[in-house]
C-alpha cells in the first residue's frame, strides 16, 4: 500500500502547484505579450501601467492563444514519441527510476518558461522548454507508471477504488488551489510560481523514495492479493533485462496485438472515441481566457470557475456516479458490458450539450451552467475502458491500454495548434464566434455520440 499511498501524495502535490500557478502563469504570459503589442503600437505609453482590461484586444488575445496552442502540441510530442520506450524500461528498471526522470524533466521545463519570462527573453523561447521532456517523457508518462505503480502495489479487488482516490486527489488539489493562487497573485504573480516550483522538486524527493514496485509479486485474485511485505523489499529488486532478442519479440508481439484491435470494428470505435474525446477535453485549456475575454472577467477571478468545475468533478465521481453505477447494476444485473455502453453513450451526449451551451452562452452563468453539464459526461472514459476491456481477449489488454494512451496523446497533440487557431478564429470573428472552440468540440462530440450508438 505505502507505493500507492507516494503516488496519491506526489500527485496532490503536484495538482496543488499546478492549479496554484494556472491563473497568475496565464497572467503573466498575457501582461508580456500585451506590453510588447503596446510598445509596437503606442510607443509612448508606459510599460509598467497597462491595465489588464487593455489587454483583452483582439491581437493581444490571439497571440496568447497562438502561444499556448503550440505549446500544448510541442509538450505531446515527446508524450507521444516515447510513451513505449519508457514504459519498457520502466518494466525492465524499475517504475521509481522512469517516475522520477519524468517530474525531473517536467520541473526542468516550467523552470525554463520562468527563466525565459524573468529574463525577458523572446516569448516563444519558452517552446523549447518540451525538449526537457525528452527526460522522462512528460506528464502523460508520469501518469502511465504512476498507474503501473497503483497497479502494482494493490489488490485487484480494490484497484479501482485507490483510482478513484488517485482522480480525487487531483480534484481536491483543483478545488483548493485556484482560490488561493488568486489572493496570492494579487501580491506577486511570481509567489505562486515559485510555490509551484518548489512543489515540483518536493514531488522529486518522494518520488525517489517511494519503494520499488517492480519487484512486487501482486497478483489479483477473487480475495486477496500476495505481495513482499515491507521488510522483505530488496535493496536491489530483481529487475528484467531485455536482449534484442526481447526487444524484437516484444515489439511483435505488440504489432500483433494492436492488428487484433484494429480489425474488430467496435474495439476500433472506442479507441478512436478516446481520441476526439480527449481532442474536444483540451478546448477547456482555453476555458480561463475565454471566460475573461468573453464576460470581460480579470483572469483572477475567472480562476474560480476552476474550482466550480472540480467541485462538480468530486460530486460526480463520490456521490453522482457511483449511485448511477449500483442503480444500473440492478437493471442490466449479469450484463456489465450493456451497462457500461448505456453509460458512455449518456456521458458523450452529456458532453455534447455542455460544449454546445458554453460555445453559445451570452452570460457566464449559462457557461457555468454548460460546464457543469460537460462535468457529468467526465465519466466517459471509465466506462468506455470498462466496455473496450470486456471486449478484447484478456491477453491482448496491455496492448489496448497502449493503444489508448497513445489515442489520447495524439488528441491532445493535435487538440493545441486546432484549439488555438479556432480561438483566434473567433476572436478575429468576435461576439458569439469567441466559443468557436467549444462549437467545434461540441460538433466532434456529437458525431462521436452518433458512431458509438454503432456499438454493439
Amino acid at each position: 500500500w505505502r507505493p500507492a499511498i507516494f503516488c496519491i501524495l506526489i500527485y496532490l502535490l503536484m495538482g496543488i502547484g499546478y492549479f496554484l500557478s494556472a491563473a497568475p502563469q496565464l497572467r503573466l504570459l498575457e501582461s508580456i505579450i500585451c506590453r510588447q503589442y503596446y510598445k509596437e503600437t503606442e510607443p509612448t505609453w508606459s510599460e509598467a501601467g497597462i491595465p489588464e482590461h487593455l489587454c483583452k484586444t483582439g491581437p493581444v488575445q490571439a497571440a496568447l492563444a497562438q502561444l499556448l496552442g503550440w505549446q500544448s502540441f510541442f509538450d505531446n510530442i515527446p508524450g507521444l514519441l516515447l510513451a513505449l520506450p519508457y514504459g519498457i524500461l520502466a518494466d525492465n528498471y524499475g517504475r521509481r527510476k522512469i517516475m522520477t526522470l519524468s517530474f525531473v524533466g517536467q520541473l526542468a521545463g516550467l523552470s525554463w518558461v520562468l527563466i525565459v519570462c524573468w529574463l525577458g527573453l523572446p516569448i516563444k523561447a519558452m517552446w523549447l522548454s518540451s525538449l526537457f521532456f525528452v527526460f522522462g517523457g512528460g506528464s502523460n508518462v508520469a501518469s502511465s507508471v504512476s498507474m503501473m505503480v497503483i497497479a502494482d502495489s494493490t489488490p485487484e479487488i480494490k484497484r479501482s477504488q485507490i483510482f478513484m482516490y488517485f482522480d480525487a486527489a487531483l480534484i481536491a488539489a483543483e478545488i483548493i488551489s485556484p482560490p488561493i493562487g488568486s489572493l496570492l497573485m494579487k501580491e506577486s504573480l511570481w509567489i505562486p510560481l515559485l510555490l509551484n516550483v518548489a512543489c515540483g522538486f518536493i514531488s522529486i524527493l518522494l518520488s525517489w523514495y517511494m519503494p520499488e514496485t517492480n519487484c512486487f509479486a501482486v497478483r489479483g485474485q477473487k480475495n486477496g492479493y500476495t505481495e513482499l511485505s515491507s521488510d522483505e523489499e530488496p535493496s536491489n529488486p530483481p529487475l528484467k533485462h531485455s536482449n534484442n532478442g526481447g526487444i524484437t519479440s516484444l515489439l511483435h508481439n505488440i504489432t500483433d496485438s494492436v492488428r487484433v484491435i484494429f480489425t474488430q470494428t467496435s474495439i476500433l470505435l472506442l479507441v478512436v472515441s478516446f481520441l476526439v474525446s480527449t481532442f474536444a477535453r483540451d478546448s477547456m485549456a482555453f476555458l480561463l481566457q475565454y471566460i475573461s475575454n468573453r464576460y470581460s472577467w480579470p483572469i483572477a477571478k475567472t480562476s474560480y470557475l476552476l474550482s466550480f468545475r472540480a467541485a462538480a468533478q468530486l460530486l460526480q465521481f463520490t456521490f453522482i456516479l457511483p449511485w448511477v453505477d449500483r442503480t444500473m447494476r440492478k437493471r442490466f444485473e449479469g450484463r456489465p458490458r450493456t451497462k457500461d455502453l448505456y453509460l458512455a453513450r449518456s456521458s458523450m451526449v452529456a458532453i455534447t450539450v455542455g460544449f454546445a451551451i458554453m460555445g453559445v452562452a451570452p452570460v457566464v452563468g449559462l457557461s457555468m451552467l454548460g460546464i457543469a453539464i460537460y462535468t457529468t459526461g467526465t465519466g466517459y472514459g471509465t466506462f468506455a475502458r470498462s466496455l473496450v476491456s470486456a471486449l478484447i481477449d484478456p491477453t491482448k489488454l496491455g496492448a489496448l491500454y497502449s493503444t489508448i494512451a497513445l489515442m489520447d496523446t495524439l488528441g491532445s497533440l493535435l487538440a493545441g495548434p486546432t484549439m488555438s487557431g479556432a480561438f483566434r478564429w473567433g476572436v478575429h470573428l468576435g461576439g458569439a464566434w469567441l466559443g468557436m472552440p467549444y462549437l467545434i468540440s461540441a460538433a466532434l462530440c456529437g458525431a462521436m455520440t452518433l458512431v458509438i450508438f454503432l456499438v454493439r
